[in-house]
């Protein structure tokens, strides 16, 4: 019985492991992806009104993804926010908006996901011209500051016009044959006492509401949503408007 050449299967070894040391190993990561959801918060909305974008990051299990970067485009900003533990995103403008139909898109990225992108749109309605009363009778509406005070239970929605904003945010206020002076409004325009190197262009128009015997200050849009509105509805609107205010620090 001839025996095993020791010397063939030994070469045969070495050759084996070289073959095996040649393989490259890939040190490339595991990347997971991410679901996207991206809307405005009301559509469509009103001339003057400020967007408000909002959205959603899960994982591809539809568990939130938090602090991802998140890049949003629309109209004539680009401004950078992240997610927070519910993997939820907010935005909201600066800028009054104005007539018309706007895209949104929204990058998202975080290490170790694969961007992802998402897309939405918004309409923004002009100030309407006309009104139909409860007789069916349309009417034109005036822009102009001379808009009469509208009743709404114990309130009174007036248009006011800015006739001062000063560099310490102090708005003094003409409407309904009152003039008064309202401190620390410039929230209202989402901005910030500091943004105020110089005076400012002034807002011209604004919403008054009065409750007893006080005063409080709201977009201008707030009155004309208001005109539009009869009995239990305009009620309902102005009371919750009323209710939303913030008071600015």
């Amino acid at each position: 019985m001839k025996g095993i050449p020791i010397v063939s299967v030994s070469v045969a070894l070495v050759v084996f492991i070289v073959a095996f040391s040649s393989i490259q190993v890939s040190h490339s990561t595991l990347s997971y992806h991410m679901l996207v959801n991206v809307e405005p918060k009301t559509n469509p909305i009103l001339q003057g009104d400020y967007p408000v974008i909002m959205g959603n990051v899960t994982d591809q299990a539809y568990k939130p993804v938090a602090d991802a970067t998140v890049l949003i485009l629309f109209g004539s900003e680009a401004v950078t926010t992240t997610t927070d533990n519910q993997g939820d995103f907010r935005y909201q403008s600066a800028i009054p908006a104005t007539p018309g139909t706007y895209e949104i898109d929204v990058t998202i990225s975080k290490t170790g996901y694969v961007k992802a992108l998402a897309s939405s749109t918004y309409t923004v309605n002009p100030y309407p011209t006309t009104k139909k009363t409860s007789a069916n009778v349309t009417t034109a509406l005036s822009n102009t500051i001379t808009g009469l005070p509208i009743s709404a239970g114990n309130y009174t929605v007036s248009l006011g016009k800015v006739a001062q904003w000063n560099l310490e945010t102090t708005c003094f206020v003409d409407f309904d044959n009152k003039y008064m002076r309202f401190l620390k409004t410039c929230d209202l325009y989402n901005l910030a006492p500091e943004d105020f190197k110089v005076d400012q262009q002034i807002i011209p128009v604004v919403t008054v509401i009065q409750y007893n015997n006080t005063y409080r200050l709201f977009p201008e849009s707030v009155y004309m949503s208001a005109y539009y509105l009869e009995n239990d509805t305009l009620n309902n609107f102005v009371t919750g408007t009323w209710q939303s205010y913030t008071a600015p620090n």
